[in-house]
């Protein structure tokens, strides 16, 4: 196992805090009781379900540099993660939400409904109607890209591919629990963080794309930008009301057509940017290979040119809010 690496350097911030966007109460009754033995200095504890419950809530947290001179940027971690996927690379480097700071961004990363500290519903029969799923190593393999499906066993890469192999354990580490039902709800936080931040730019990975995509859909108005990143669960847009004047990007990294999964989910990219086009808004695709940007898995923001890939946003994202101040201007 290699070391960690080191951080680019001190960040400087004004502010930095927590907080609980969406949900709802829930009242629960006729649920039995259980006594349990909470530890080994506590006498037995009778756990009554029954009550009032605050459920299907998201965790923010967030971070306001010293200096700010950028809209909010709001990171959506994909399925199966938490918001810690922005915050280091597995192998230590300092992740995106170190960046945009940076650069001026305030930044909002949120642990979506039933992940992470946004925490989940236990109560049987009354809440999500499945087991919760949890990828396998082997699963995370091949839905990050890191190489064909069976080289996991012995760590075989797609030749190039730039995720940090050494510290492929500490990825895994990062995969939590999903529900596949929770999207509704997920949807809902999104859009109430976005109504609290106002005019803000937000990136999403992977299932956060489609649920970012949804969120916007239903009022784009204070969103400056969205990028999407590899995204699935897009619809595409019916109309310029669900479209607005935020522009698009969505990034896509490599090896799309060596996985039967991505090139399968590809094609939706295209269908998705055309649809914004038509509605009269900007539509852009990064494609990292064909722009001399070889090597990325599924996980952009954890592969060892993630600064690049974010470097790349940021740039685009500077060049829509020029273009938009000079419309403004004339």
């Amino acid at each position: 196992m290699m070391g960690f690496a080191a951080s680019a350097g001190p960040l400087s911030l004004a502010a930095m805090g927590s907080f609980t966007v969406g949900g709802r109460r829930v009242r629960v009754s006729g649920q039995p009781t259980q006594i349990v033995a909470l530890s080994e200095n506590l006498p037995e504890y009778v756990v009554d379900p029954n009550g009032t419950y605050c459920v299907e809530h998201a965790y923010v947290q967030y971070y306001i540099p010293a200096e700010e001179r950028h809209v909010p940027v709001i990171l959506v971690h994909g399925g199966g993660m938490t918001g810690s996927c922005w915050e280091s690379t597995p192998d230590g480097r300092d992740g995106w939400v170190a960046h945009f700071l940076r650069d001026g961004h305030p930044v909002y990363v949120i642990d979506t409904v039933e992940r992470g500290r946004a925490g989940w519903w236990p109560v049987p029969g009354m809440a999500y109607e499945q087991r919760p799923l949890l990828r396998s190593v082997e699963e995370v393999w091949d839905v990050f890209r890191v190489g064909p499906s069976g080289g996991c066993g012995e760590l075989q890469p797609y030749p190039g591919c730039l995720f940090p192999l050494g510290h492929f354990d500490q990825a895994c580490c990062q995969v939590v629990p999903r529900w596949t039902t929770t999207t509704d709800p997920a949807v809902a936080a999104l859009e109430a963080l976005i109504a609290k931040t106002g005019r803000c730019a937000v990136i999403a990975h992977s299932h956060g794309g489609g649920i970012a995509a949804r969120a916007v859909a239903r009022d784009p108005e204070p969103v400056a930008a969205l990028v999407l990143l590899e995204p699935n669960g897009l619809s595409v847009p019916q109309g310029a009301e669900e479209v607005g004047a935020a522009p698009r990007l969505i990034v896509a990294g490599d090896f799309i057509q060596q996985s039967p999964l991505y090139a399968k989910l590809s094609p939706f990219w295209s269908e998705y940017l055309k649809g914004v086009a038509s509605a009269g808004t900007r539509a852009d695709y990064f494609d990292l290979p064909a722009m001399g940007h070889p090597g990325n898995s599924h996980m952009l923001m954890m592969d060892r040119n993630s600064e690049l890939v974010a470097d790349l946003i940021q740039q685009w994202m500077d060049q829509i809010s020029h273009r938009s101040r000079d419309r403004l201007r004339g």
